[in-house]
């Protein structure tokens, strides 16, 4: 993903000079943290297929679904600072990409690592983890970072 994010940016830094290229980026940032502050943070409606649970041996199933978690655009998220990174790195350092991309598949595997040993610590409800008060919250703050963040980016760019 990381190879990927650095191509797109390089090429993108050819045909933008970098003014253009923060606007844009701020841009971006403001609209995921306004989708975030909406209750409607962008996902794919992709995962992997529950059949699998019951089909894969458990290996093979755990490869899969920590590819999966590894890609970090095609899994399901809270808020929106995983799309905002993503095009913060296109647009502005793609030359940070690996740093970036692959630190944050290591803490999201790390949450789900965790997660997946301490569940029975304290169980999930009926409804799992999006009822928790504290979800909507995260979600708030995540969204005026964002946004915050965008308008700091255009300000910078312009001046």
């Amino acid at each position: 993903m990381s190879l990927a994010v650095y191509v797109l940016g390089q090429g993108v830094a050819l045909v933008a000079d970098t003014s253009w290229r923060q606007t844009i980026a701020a841009g971006a940032l403001v609209v995921f943290g306004l989708a975030d502050l909406a209750n409607r943070t962008p996902h794919i409606w992709r995962q992997v297929p529950q059949e699998h649970v019951r089909t894969m041996p458990p290996g093979m199933l755990g490869l899969t679904w920590g590819f999966d978690l590894g890609l970090l655009f095609t899994t399901q998220k809270s808020t929106s600072l995983t799309w905002g990174v993503l095009a913060a790195a296109v647009l502005m350092h793609p030359g940070s990409s690996p740093l970036l991309l692959v630190g944050m598949a290591l803490m999201g595997v790390a949450a789900v690592a965790v997660r997946s040993v301490t569940w029975s610590l304290v169980p999930l409800t009926r409804f799992g983890d999006r009822v928790r008060p504290w979800f909507p919250w995260m979600r708030r703050a995540a969204g005026l970072v964002l946004v915050l963040l965008g308008v700091y980016t255009v300000w910078t760019a312009w001046r």
